[in-house]
């Protein structure tokens, strides 16, 4: 009799784990929907909508692991796309409560301040962000981003950051150009115009700014 009911305990246990387990694949399967849903949105640049199926994403789960993490991310990004600045914010430092090492959060938060205007908090994150990535093309978008919110001081502040490898990407190289040049600095942008060309020298163009900048210097 006994051997009978701890038989029947056992299966029991069994029956209620795979139900678990079930319940737990059926909600996996819905979170990713969403997600992908929202994705898909977000690329139609249908923010709202996007916002939502982030949210629904969310609620599906009580914990957050990577996947939620990348969920939210995307819900920031969709906030900050919807001009609310202040609610994507608030995500994201929910996240680095979370976790203090994910470059993307930083990046994100400092994208995000140079868009309302704020260069302190916008180069401290981008910095940081830019720091824990380790990756050169990270920080010619960071610097491209200041000086196209036309944050030059803070661009500049950042350029003084960047390691050789990031300097000598051609995007930014060329923004040095631009930028010297229309300070009026045209010695500076002569500068920068032939180091470029000595690492890109088929660039036509440069060649016009280069002739253009000694008549000028």
């Amino acid at each position: 009799m006994k051997k009978y009911s701890r038989v029947r305990l056992i299966t029991a246990m069994l029956l209620v784990t795979m139900s678990f387990t079930a319940t737990s694949c059926g909600r996996q399967k819905q979170q990713d929907e969403y997600k992908r849903q929202g994705i898909e949105q977000m690329d139609t640049k249908e923010y709202s909508k996007a916002l939502k199926s982030f949210n629904k994403a969310l609620s599906l789960s009580s914990t957050v692991g990577r996947n939620e993490k990348d969920i939210a991310l995307y819900k920031a990004s969709a906030q900050h796309k919807l001009g609310k600045n202040g609610d994507a914010i608030n995500t994201i430092n929910g996240l680095i409560a979370f976790d203090k090492a994910d470059y993307r959060l930083y990046f994100l938060r400092g994208l995000i301040y140079a868009d309302i205007g704020k260069p302190t908090k916008a180069l401290a994150d981008l910095k940081k962000g830019c720091a824990l990535s380790k990756n050169s093309s990270l920080y010619v978008s960071a610097y491209e981003t200041l000086i196209s919110q036309g944050m030059d001081k803070t661009a500049e502040d950042f350029y003084q950051e960047m390691p050789k490898e990031a300097r000598a990407q051609k995007k930014v190289m060329r923004l040095r150009v631009i930028g010297y040049e229309k300070k009026g600095d045209f010695a500076s942008a002569l500068h920068f115009a032939k180091s470029y060309l000595i690492q890109y020298p088929d660039d036509t163009d440069m060649k016009k700014e280069e002739a253009f900048l000694k008549l000028q210097s």
